[in-house]
Formats: structure tokens, sequence, C-alpha cells
């Protein structure tokens, strides 16, 4: 996996992972699984920062995540 596979995949983890856990705080459940999903999804975007030559400007974020969505579809 490359870079900006990895953090693409952080990325939508770390999205999709913020609702969970606000759900799981609000009905007074147990918040283990999203906390372990959002700390994943760090671990993830720090990993692809640190391994990408040169590392990634902001406005390329956008450009990347669409990037490797199109690569899976094709």
């Amino acid at each position: 996996m490359n870079a900006d596979t990895v953090l693409t995949i952080g990325l939508f983890l770390a999205v999709f992972s913020v609702p969970a856990l606000l759900a799981a705080m609000a009905d007074g459940r147990s918040t283990r699984a999203s906390s372990l999903s959002i700390l994943l999804a760090g671990c993830a975007i720090v990993w692809a920062f640190s391994t990408k030559p040169g590392g990634y400007v902001a406005s390329d974020i956008p450009a990347v995540v669409i990037r490797q969505i199109a690569s899976l579809i094709n």
C-alpha cells in the first residue's frame, strides 16, 4: 500500500468514527470501538504523512482522495 491509499483509508475511518463516538456517548454506551477506530485513523494519517517524500500540502489532499477513489473504481 502506498501512502496515498493509507491516507485515504485513514481519512474515511476518521470521518465515520466521529459520529459513532458521539452516538455512543449520547446513548451512554461504551466508546471502545469508536475510540479504537479513531486511534487507527490517526495512526494511518500520521504514517501516510511521514512516509510520503515531501509530505502533503493541505490543498493536495482532496486530489489525492479523488485519485484513490477513481483508481478503486477503475
